[in-house]
């Protein structure tokens, strides 16, 4: 009877001092920590991305440490690197041209191409003014969307010189789902896991209106399915 008593005390005990310790939370800012974006702003540049020049051997790159961002110009042939330009000198100008203080450590150019003779450089700057979005497709009496203003420039990486151009148009880039013959004839992509193709002109229809129905599209395969498709990424918008 004592040992059945004793146990029972025991028990007892144990129970009372469990429900006294308080239960942990889990510490989600702490773990919010160590997310993609978090780790975003705390690692840099891990390797180089070369873009050829088409009438040399040289490459350009940009690199990004906890300094900042570089850019670089390489001469493969002579075997010689160097930066592509000064970046203080540039954000002065940049700040000059467009009224807008530009941070020579973390110069927002975008788009850049070397163009011409290859001593220029055009490029894009998105400042911090805001002005009204143009949309032609915008119904009449729907409320002005506003964007950031974008800046176009050309810049010699020989004499300094920048050039902005105040009536520049940007071209619309090819979409990612387009993949396009050699003579522009068949564009190739993806949709429903499987691959279509079309024409030319279907494909000009495509670049105005992904999602217009007078688009004639064929299909190239039928057994693709989820996780075993075509293609690995892009694929016509609305499909």
């Amino acid at each position: 009877m004592k040992r059945i008593l004793m146990m029972v005390l025991l028990a007892t005990g144990f129970f009372a001092s469990a429900q006294q310790t308080p239960i942990a939370k889990a510490n989600y800012a702490q773990a919010a920590k160590f997310s993609p974006k978090r780790l975003e702003k705390m690692v840099f540049s891990l390797n180089v991305d070369p873009h050829w020049l088409k009438k040399s051997d040289r490459f350009w790159y940009m690199y990004e440490t906890s300094e900042g961002k570089k850019w670089y110009i390489v001469d493969a042939a002579k075997g010689e690197k160097k930066l592509l330009f000064d970046n203080a000198v540039l954000a002065a100008k940049l700040t000059r041209a467009t009224d807008d203080p530009m941070d020579a450590q973390h110069l927002n150019i975008d788009s850049m191409r070397f163009i011409k003779d290859e001593n220029w450089i055009h490029f894009e700057v998105k400042s911090t003014l805001e002005v009204e979005k143009k949309d032609t497709t915008a119904k009449k009496g729907t409320p002005p969307v506003k964007e950031k203003k974008i800046y176009f420039f050309n810049y010699n990486i020989i004499t300094g010189e920048l050039v902005q151009l105040n009536e520049f148009t940007k071209p619309k880039r090819r979409p990612t789902w387009a993949n396009i013959s050699p003579d522009s004839n068949i564009i190739i992509f993806g949709k429903n896991y499987n691959l279509w193709w079309m024409d030319k002109a279907n494909y000009q229809k495509a670049l105005v209106n992904e999602d217009d129905s007078t688009i004639v599209q064929y299909q190239l395969t039928k057994d693709g399915i989820e996780n075993f498709s075509y293609y690995n990424e892009g694929n016509l918008s609305g499909n």
